[in-house]
């Protein structure tokens, strides 16, 4: 299992203050107060004491890189569920890093992933080889139907876990202050004032959000049977056609994608400036239009 722990800032703050309110509180307390010399020595032995274990408890948790060993059978895909979801969000952290959400960590990751998984209108699957996950993927057979449930549903708990999140990770929250308060402000703002409600109805789209394996997997055609699982939901959930977008260039998975006949699209800048690629594939659902 891929690990990470809580911000080293966050870690070091904590820390810090059980060290400074232990040595103050001994300090004050009996026979301290008279400043006798052994008891002194005891006061800052036990404030280290208790520094290092509050320390070694939250500080970060760098994990090897995991060893995969394969059998040679192909990949599984089954629904990802409760069990899998710690997986994803790791996996994410390590696979995924360009992206905002990996620098709010694993336990903000966590509360997404499971948006996903409760969804009705959304796809998550899990990939294994043997019975242990090789990777992941999620996405919506409907976005718009999916986007709307998350709201209504788990707006709440991923809108705590984002402020506990940027409040554990400082430089996140920077970046999110430069970055997105007024894309999300401009966002709010058009959807209050949105009255296409009235103008007939808008076809919904399947979106794959991510998808990642582990590097030591990637000759089983985990990916491969992840993306074909993710268009045969959509096309079962009424999308006739499906998007995602990818790095562009090298860095990012077009060729990957070419190879299972998606069509390239345009090239748009994103909030930290990274360039990203808009993929998509029609997927014939014989749904009237």
């Amino acid at each position: 299992m891929i690990r990470s722990g809580s911000s080293p800032t966050a870690a070091l703050a904590l820390t810090a203050l059980v060290a400074a309110a232990a040595s103050f509180a001994m300090h004050h307390v009996g026979p301290l107060a008279a400043h006798v010399a052994p008891w002194a020595v005891l006061a800052m032995g036990s404030a280290a004491v208790a520094a290092v274990l509050v320390g070694s408890v939250l500080a970060p948790r760098e994990a090897a890189a995991p060893v995969v060993m394969l059998s040679g059978r192909p990949a599984d895909v089954a629904r990802l569920d409760g069990s899998t979801i710690a997986f994803c969000s790791e996996l994410h952290t390590r696979a995924l890093p360009h992206g905002f959400f990996a620098t709010l960590g694993s336990r903000f990751l966590s509360v997404y992933y499971r948006s996903f998984a409760d969804s009705p209108h959304a796809v998550a699957l899990i990939a294994t080889v043997d019975g242990y996950p090789v990777g992941f993927l999620v996405g919506s057979s409907r976005a718009r139907a999916h986007r709307q449930w998350v709201l209504r549903h788990c707006g709440f708990r991923l809108a705590a876990a984002g402020a506990v999140a940027l409040l554990a990770h400082p430089r996140a929250a920077i970046r999110f202050a430069r970055t997105r308060i007024s894309q999300y402000r401009r966002r709010l703002l058009a959807r209050g004032g949105d009255t296409s409600g009235g103008a007939g109805p808008v076809r919904d789209v399947a979106v794959l959000n991510h998808v990642a394996v582990l590097p030591g997997t990637r000759g089983v055609g985990a990916g491969r049977a992840l993306v074909a699982a993710f268009e045969s939901e959509a096309r079962a959930g009424g999308a006739q056609t499906a998007y995602l977008t990818t790095l562009d260039g090298d860095e990012g998975a077009g060729a990957f994608y070419e190879v299972l006949s998606w069509e390239p699209g345009p090239v748009r800048p994103t909030a930290d400036g990274a360039r990203m690629q808009e993929w998509s594939k029609p997927l014939d659902s014989g749904v009237p239009a």
